[in-house]
């Protein structure tokens, strides 16, 4: 029960950080983003038909990178399907990696111009960490939960309510996670998403994501070396 408590707290987690970066990438990198990748299939066919080349340019480079960093993220992980995060550290230290090449490319770059490399850099380092979140989290098989985008994890919802609602055993096994963290998930990608906007200071929201996953890496590493029998925080 613990493992699973510690499992899901760190789901929650990356769900904000997928809502951080996807409030962060819309509103400073031409209104596209970096983890909701249906929104950017979207936006790539309005700008073809209205004629905006940087949502364009910005929905495609999103696309492909993220495209690219999942594709690394399951070259990193090497199977299938993990039991349990620490299999995954690999996988986090690449994105980490990347997010604090993204923090610094900001600092260097600025606000960057509509067509300037340097948001197709900072697009690229952004959605292909994502990518590689996601090829990660889908490694654990939970349906419903992929922490990129809340669209499956609120259907889910949605079916437990349905399910529920009729009684008797019709929930039973529709859902390996409970209705709460389903609604800790939603709950958290809207909030960063808030909180982007409310801090509204691009050199501290763009550092953010990078801190977030070395945390996560540190809650995994001291769960690693943590002598059997011995209590870990969190």
């Amino acid at each position: 029960m613990r493992t699973l408590s510690n499992r899901n707290g760190f789901l929650i987690l990356l769900a904000a950080l997928a809502g951080w970066l996807d409030a962060f990438s819309f509103t400073e990198l031409g209104q596209v983003f970096t983890s909701f990748q249906s929104g950017n299939f979207i936006f790539l066919g309005l700008s073809i038909d209205q004629g905006d080349g940087e949502q364009l340019l910005g929905a495609a480079v999103s696309l492909a990178a993220f495209l690219g960093g999942t594709a690394l993220g399951a070259y990193i992980v090497g199977r299938a399907e993990v039991d349990g995060l620490r299999p995954l550290a690999p996988a986090f230290a690449i994105q980490c990696a990347l997010l604090v090449a993204f923090a610094v490319c900001w600092q260097v770059v600025g606000e960057p111009g509509a067509y300037s490399g340097g948001r197709v850099v900072l697009l690229v380092l952004a959605a292909a960490a994502m990518g590689v979140q996601g090829a990660a989290i889908f490694a654990l098989r939970i349906p419903g939960v992929v922490t990129n985008a809340m669209t499956a994890t609120l259907m889910l919802g949605g079916v437990l309510l349905g399910l529920r609602a009729r009684g008797g055993d019709a929930a039973r096994g529709a859902s390996p996670v409970p209705a709460g963290f389903l609604a800790a998930m939603c709950g958290s990608y809207a909030v960063s998403a808030f909180v982007v906007g409310l801090i509204d200071s691009p050199a501290v929201t763009s550092a953010v994501p990078s801190g977030v996953v070395a945390l996560i890496l540190l809650g995994l590493t001291v769960r690693r070396v943590a002598p059997r029998g011995a209590a870990v925080p969190g």
